[in-house]
């Protein structure tokens, strides 16, 4: 009874020892589980949420080249309105010089002059109608471009062809409305980006042309005011010493 009554209280720490090491078995494998159930949620979710930014950042940079494609027409609309400026101001001058060489060529003012005056006041004149010449050329240049876009760039012929964005490449290429109807609901992100950018590629490179075909215009047409003046001026001291 006593080695009985010894062992009867070891037995049950032994079973429940065997228990407790099950149980905790067990939840370590639960715990387990459940941790790899959520790395795999936190995965979907990530994947989920990196898929969900590709159409958000598609979206932003079509609106980005939208807004480039916005202010390089405007630039570009900016530049031929300074064209016309100065397309004005060549034809004052224009007719500055036409009166000037009218009076030299006249009988009175050829009487009244020397053979040398009369000589330089015509050189300095067609100077200052030749320089005003060229800075319409250059202005008119400005307004409008008499070659094809991709004619006038070095590598034009590379750039693919950027439908409905282009106006030479879609009216070349669509030759009814079926089929423009069709380009245009048949382009993806993808291709309106590619578009965009081949748009945004010719208008830059166009404005910058464009720029610096302006800015030749107003150069020229400031040497043919410099010149314009200097002619005055001569003809007026001249006209006063004639006088006296």
């Amino acid at each position: 009874m006593t080695e009985i009554a010894a062992r009867t209280p070891e037995q049950p720490p032994d079973k429940t020892s065997a228990a407790d090491t099950a149980d905790t078995a067990a939840a370590v494998t639960a715990d387990a589980a459940d941790a790899a159930v959520t790395d795999a949620d936190a995965a979907a979710v990530t994947d989920d949420t990196a898929a969900g930014s590709d159409p958000t950042s598609a979206a932003e940079r079509i609106d980005l080249l939208q807004w480039h494609l916005d202010r390089y027409d405007r630039s570009r609309a900016s530049t031929s309105s300074r064209a016309s400026v100065v397309l004005s101001a060549s034809a004052i001058l224009s007719a500055g010089n036409a009166v000037v060489l009218a009076q030299l060529l006249g009988g009175s003012a050829a009487d009244r002059l020397g053979p040398v005056p009369l000589v330089l006041f015509t050189l300095a004149s067609l100077v200052s109608a030749g320089l005003v010449v060229l800075s319409l050329l250059r202005a008119a240049s400005v307004l409008v471009t008499i070659r094809p876009s991709r004619a006038i760039l070095g590598s034009g012929a590379e750039l693919p062809e950027a439908l409905v964005f282009n106006g030479t490449d879609t009216v070349r290429r669509l030759h009814s409305f079926a089929e423009f109807q069709a380009a245009l609901a048949g382009q993806r992100d993808p291709e309106i980006r590619q578009a965009a950018q081949v748009e945004l590629w010719i208008g830059i490179q166009q404005h910058r042309q464009r720029y610096v075909r302006l800015r030749e215009a107003v150069r020229l047409l400031r040497y043919a005011a410099v010149a314009f003046l200097f002619i005055l001026a001569g003809a007026m001291i001249g006209n006063l010493f004639l006088q006296l």
